[in-house]
């Protein structure tokens, strides 16, 4: 018999190597997943935004703060129509507005009452870069409204700024309906798909 020659019963090596090798391959596997994902884009998560057609760049100046005026409920109008299904906006270029809006800082109210999303915040953008004074933007769910529109009442300069609000989007300007009859003073847009 040879002595010092142990014999070892357990199992050899390599298997367990190759054991541990997968374990760490997993772990960095999982380590760069969690990785990407922390640092990764959020184009996903997020709808891509929508722009007007792009206008030359123009300085302009911003109003002073001003208070936002009290929502009112109104009835809904008269008229109605069925929605449009078109998602196209509307693109007007901003630098053919300037100049449009008058001299009186009557405030201009712009409603979307669509289904397209942020068309109220865009059209009131544009209003401001042509110097309107925008108090307030939100949803008109009142009625359906056939096609975009102005209104005005009976107070001072109110049809001036109207008629150039309509103006600057093309549309017309018209005294208020009975459903929006008894709203703040001042210019209500209310902004559709067509």
């Amino acid at each position: 018999m040879v002595e010092g020659v142990r014999t070892n019963t357990e199992p050899s090596g390599p298997p367990l190597r190759a054991l541990a090798m997968v374990l760490i391959s997993l772990a960095i596997l999982f380590g760069g997943i969690g990785l990407a994902s922390l640092g990764g884009s959020d184009s996903e998560s997020a709808p891509p935004a929508t722009e007007p057609a792009a206008a030359p760049a123009t300085s302009t100046t911003v109003p002073p703060a001003r208070a936002a005026a009290p929502t009112t409920t109104v009835a809904a109008p008269t008229t109605t129509a069925a929605r449009a299904t078109t998602t196209t906006p509307a693109t007007t270029s901003a630098s053919s507005l300037i100049g449009l809006a008058p001299e009186s800082a009557t405030p201009v109210r712009v409603f979307n009452n669509s289904e397209i999303a942020g068309l109220a915040a865009q059209t009131a953008s544009l209003l401001e870069d042509d110097g309107f004074v925008i108090s307030e933007t939100g949803n008109y769910s009142d009625g359906l409204i056939a096609t975009t529109s102005v209104y005005y009442g009976t107070g001072a300069g109110e049809r001036e700024t109207a008629e150039a609000v309509a103006e600057a989007l093309g549309v017309t300007a018209q005294p208020r309906f009975e459903g929006i009859a008894d709203s703040s003073p001042g210019v209500i847009v209310i902004v559709t798909s067509q």
